[in-house]
């Protein structure tokens, strides 16, 4: 779905404004015209900002606010000191497009979270952090819950949590709330600030964790269970800052999912992107899931399907999409590896008497080798000018 930002303006700075920054890992030469977004500030005359998918500290006499798209052109990189030259003035954004221009910057996958909280398990943490981690972790919904409990799971995404607390202002019941994933991931980040965890910029994500980004066209991607870091000799303060970092970033992707769903007109097919948290026997696994609505000419009633992405330890990184037609069931499922494609076609059989168990018929299965690619259509998407 693309989405019309071709008006999406940078910020209202005086044309002759400069940046100086410290010379970055990309090589700038003279004359180059870059996107740039402001991260956070970080003192008087200093902010952050991120090009290319690189967090840079820049000087600046003018005050910006993170989430400021500029575009600048590079006008001297000797001496060890980029300048930036700001190259136009351009009306403010709208609230939505200023909301994603300040989550984007900001929004990381769940897997980088999940793979701290292991490292943690074993490090004597403050108390109160240990009881909202702990507490977190058992919300999340348990793989030996699925399926019947797909669309409970869905709801304690944390893409509904505004919705779960009117629903709990009009009816008095905090039964979701309690197992909300974006409403835990908040009490931890209270519960952070509390303990002193500072705001500090994290190093630059991987290319693959950047370019996985929630929006229009996106097909569910693999996301893989991350090896645990290893805070051997870190400072508590250390550990709590690179918590509440990971924290924000995961409130960020969730907050930049629901901008994404919202930019959808209500005379468009329906559609749903989320990151579902799944608690396994090996930790918390993330599973990219899609929703959509496949409306036909002259039919009562639309299709629907859904879309999701594994990476499982023998069988590698699966895509699946289930399509019902009233009581039809239509399978394609994508596979990296060559034997997972022969252990599924030996397995379609086992697949049909389980459908027409339930009252459904299996009418098309098709296994297909290597994994498909998102369409994000960028076209009109200035946003993306920004690398993540």
């Amino acid at each position: 779905m693309p989405v019309d930002l071709s008006n999406t303006p940078s910020i209202r700075l005086n044309p002759t404004q400069e940046l100086k920054l410290t010379k970055p890992d990309t090589e700038l030469y003279v004359g180059q015209v870059l996107k740039a977004v402001v991260v956070k500030q970080l003192a008087e005359n200093q902010v952050l900002i991120n090009i290319n998918g690189e967090n840079i500290n820049a000087q600046t006499s003018q005050h910006l606010e993170p989430g400021d798209l500029l575009q600048v052109k590079v006008m001297k990189t000797d001496e060890g000191t980029i300048v930036l030259q700001v190259l136009r003035e351009s009306p403010p954004l709208t609230p939505m497009e200023a909301a994603l221009a300040k989550t984007l910057p900001r929004q990381a996958p769940a897997t980088h979270f999940f793979a701290t909280l292991a490292a943690l398990e074993n490090i004597n943490l403050p108390p109160v952090v240990r009881q909202q981690i702990n507490a977190l972790v058992m919300s999340i919904s348990s793989i030996t819950e699925f399926p019947q409990q797909l669309n409970q799971a869905i709801a304690n995404s944390g893409l509904f949590w505004e919705a779960n607390l009117l629903s709990w202002r009009r009816n008095n019941s905090s039964a979701n709330l309690q197992n909300d994933f974006k409403g835990q991931c908040l009490r931890l980040l209270h519960t952070l600030i509390n303990e002193g965890a500072k705001a500090v910029p994290s190093p630059p994500l991987p290319a693959n964790s950047r370019e996985s980004l929630p929006l229009p066209g996106a097909i569910p991607q693999p996301m893989h269970q991350l090896l645990a870091h290893s805070f051997a000799e870190k400072s508590m303060a250390t550990i709590l800052n690179v918590l509440r970092e990971q924290t924000e970033q995961v409130l960020a992707r969730i907050k930049t999912t629901q901008l994404t769903n919202l930019l959808q007109h209500a005379d468009q097919p329906f559609s749903l992107m989320l990151d579902l948290p799944l608690r396994t026997n090996s930790g918390v696994d993330i599973i990219p899931i899609q929703i959509r609505e496949h409306r036909q000419e002259a039919a009562e009633t639309s299709n629907w399907s859904i879309s999701f992405a594994l990476s499982l330890a023998d069988l590698g990184d699966i895509q699946a999409q289930l399509k019902m037609q009233d009581m039809a069931i239509d399978i394609q499922i994508h596979a990296e590896k060559q034997n997972t494609i022969e252990l599924l076609n030996n397995q379609q059989k086992t697949f049909d008497e389980l459908l027409t168990n339930l009252g459904l018929t299996l009418r098309l299965w098709n296994v297909h080798l290597g994994l498909e690619e998102p369409n994000i259509d960028t076209c009109n998407l200035r946003l993306l000018d920004i690398r993540i």
